[in-house]
């Protein structure tokens, strides 16, 4: 996926989970380039949906997932 549509899917995300009462949600971009990852990170970070994030434990996908709390 392209990082202009991640994104586009990523606010959606986001929508759905604080209007459906949902403590967070995973985000999964796999490792690649790290173009993904990096974008979604920083798109987190500016979001005012977002209290938290951190990359997956081992068992939740390492880094190539990102665990946002709501």
């Amino acid at each position: 996926m392209r990082v202009d549509e991640a994104l586009v899917r990523l606010d959606k995300a986001l929508d759905e989970a604080t209007l459906g009462g949902h403590p967070g949600l995973y985000v999964v971009h796999g490792h690649g380039s790290g173009a993904l990852k990096s974008s979604i990170r920083e798109a987190l970070r500016e979001s005012h949906y977002v209290s938290e994030f951190r990359p997956g434990d081992s068992g939740e996908g390492g880094d190539g997932c990102t665990v946002v709390l709501i």
